[in-house]
C-alpha cells in the first residue's frame, strides 16, 4: 500500500489508492509553519487494519521534515497525540483552546 501525497494552495492530502479508488485519506491545511490536520478517513470495510496509522505516521514525518507544528483537529489525530504527548511534543501545536477533534466529524470509538 503506497501512500501518495498532494499539496495545492496550502491544502494537502496523504492518500492511498487501491485499484482505481481512494480507500483512505488524511487531509490538512498549512498556513505559515502550522499544519492543521482536520480529517482522517478509511473505507469502513478496511477499518482496523492500521491504514490510518500509516497515514498518521507519514503526516508526522512530513511535519518534522518541514518544521511544522500540528493542530490535531481530527479526533483520530488528537487521540494519537494524547496517547503519547511526549512523543509528539516537538510538533504538537498546543494552546489554551485545545482542539476537540470534532472537525473530522467522526467520533472516536467508544464515545
Amino acid at each position: 500500500m503506497d501512500i501518495q501525497f498532494k499539496l495545492n494552495d496550502n491544502r494537502g492530502i496523504f492518500f492511498i489508492m487501491q485499484d482505481t479508488r481512494q480507500i483512505a485519506e488524511l487531509d490538512f491545511e498549512v498556513k505559515s509553519n502550522i499544519l492543521n490536520a482536520y480529517h482522517t478517513g478509511v473505507r469502513p470495510e478496511l477499518e482496523g487494519q492500521g491504514i490510518a496509522a500509516k497515514l498518521f505516521d507519514e503526516m508526522v514525518k512530513y511535519a518534522r521534515k518541514n518544521d511544522y507544528k500540528v493542530i490535531p483537529s481530527c479526533s483520530y489525530i488528537l487521540a494519537k497525540f494524547r496517547r503519547n504527548p511526549d512523543g509528539f511534543s516537538d510538533i504538537w501545536y498546543r494552546t489554551e483552546d485545545e482542539p476537540t477533534g470534532d472537525a473530522c466529524g467522526i467520533k472516536p470509538k467508544g464515545s
